[in-house]
């Protein structure tokens, strides 16, 4: 009897096994990615560049109506590093969240700051046991732009919903994100030796590709991490000159 019964259950299992492979591979999870992917190209335009010293995040502020702010797109993960999204800000928000835990056990074990690709990769793995792995998990709707320096240099990472990551020397994520991309690719090969304030300006000229509306303060955010600078969000102050100079270059 007992014999008949475990056979039963290992029978079942097996069956549960194979419809999961099967589903897979038809593409049960294929719609769900799409979708991720879908909310993070209706998202708001999100742009990085690096140099050889300095990486620039720079991204649209939006807000859902004329009675409400805007919602925060740039954080600060750890002193070295930050991260840009574009999709969900829900999504986003808790992103943030895994990442900021993960430099702080990092920093608690070790006694230094963890490697930027270190970090990007912890995520992207996450992200991929949850699209591929998981079933009744959905998705995170939003992509990320992960800037940081570490021992190694400066780096620039994309982690797309699906998991996969991606290491930029400049990169465009959200709505309308292709005209900046296309902007971008013109300055590959000098945008290695930029200064901070022509990298900067470039972000910023990059993400104007992205819109029709003029950027002002209110508009857009742009933050800074590289040589001796710990990773922080400009203010409007320091935002001036270069908004400046991309008004008189429209003109």
């Amino acid at each position: 009897m007992a014999d008949n019964f475990l056979s039963k259950v290992r029978h079942e299992l097996r069956y549960a096994s194979r419809t999961f492979l099967l589903g897979v591979r038809k593409g049960v999870f294929t719609k769900s990615n799409v979708d991720a992917m879908e909310a993070v190209k209706q998202g708001g335009a999100t742009v990085g560049c690096k140099s050889k010293e300095y990486v620039v995040l720079a991204t649209l502020k939006r807000a859902a109506s004329e009675l409400s702010s805007s919602q925060q797109k740039i954080f600060r993960a750890d002193d070295g590093i930050g991260v840009a999204i574009s999709g969900l800000t829900a999504d986003g928000t808790a992103a943030i969240r895994a990442l900021r835990q993960d430099c702080t056990s990092h920093s608690f074990t070790f006694q230094s700051q963890v490697e930027v690709c270190r970090l990007a990769g912890r995520i992207a793995d996450k992200w991929q046991v949850v699209c591929s792995q998981r079933s009744g998990s959905r998705p995170s709707g939003v992509g990320l732009l992960i800037a940081g320096r570490d021992m190694r240099g400066c780096h620039l990472y994309q982690v797309c919903p699906s998991g996969n990551l991606y290491d930029h020397v400049a990169a465009a994520i959200g709505a309308r994100s292709q005209a900046s991309k296309t902007y971008l690719e013109k300055f590959q090969v000098q945008m290695d030796n930029f200064s901070l304030q022509d990298l900067i300006l470039l972000a910023l000229r990059a993400l104007k590709e992205a819109t029709s509306e003029p950027l002002t303060k209110e508009t857009c955010t742009v933050a800074v991490v590289g040589v001796e600078i710990p990773f922080r969000v400009l203010n409007e102050d320091e935002l001036s000159s270069p908004l400046a100079k991309l008004t008189t270059d429209t003109q």
